[in-house]
């Protein structure tokens, strides 16, 4: 059998980029389930579209240090069945988001909320009826 081996080596490269990141995408022992982290910022962009949503917002600390963060939602369709839109946030709003963060101190988390600056409620995910 004649085998090439950089064919070999350039189809286990490939095979291997390719599946990094859908491991890496639904690995859910990088955010920290057990805490909620809650974080006062401003909206810089919001993404509406599969397989999550993505919002961006800058926190400001005390000394005035901004950090920017990303919060992973739902998928469009679940998103929806609890009021949200493709408009529901807008970039400068000021928010309150409630998140799971992850575990290595990175600026990012999975959404279960935000709160408005007129208070209302934005939820990630529709609340089960309780049994």
């Amino acid at each position: 059998m004649n085998r090439n081996p950089i064919r070999i080596v350039a189809v286990t490269l490939g095979l291997l980029l390719v599946s990094i990141p859908a491991l890496a995408h639904h690995g859910t022992n990088l955010y920290d389930m057990t805490k909620t982290t809650s974080l006062k910022g401003t909206i810089t962009k919001f993404e509406w579209g599969n397989p999550h949503n993505q919002i961006y917002f800058d926190v400001t600390d005390d000394k005035g240090v901004v950090s920017h963060w990303n919060a992973e939602t739902e998928p469009p369709a679940v998103m929806a069945e609890s009021g949200w839109t493709r408009k529901a946030l807008a970039p400068g709003d000021q928010v309150t988001v409630y998140l799971n963060a992850a575990k290595n101190g990175a600026t990012v988390g999975i959404l279960q909320k935000i709160v408005l600056a007129d208070g209302k409620e934005l939820v990630a995910r529709k609340q089960q009826p309780q049994s």
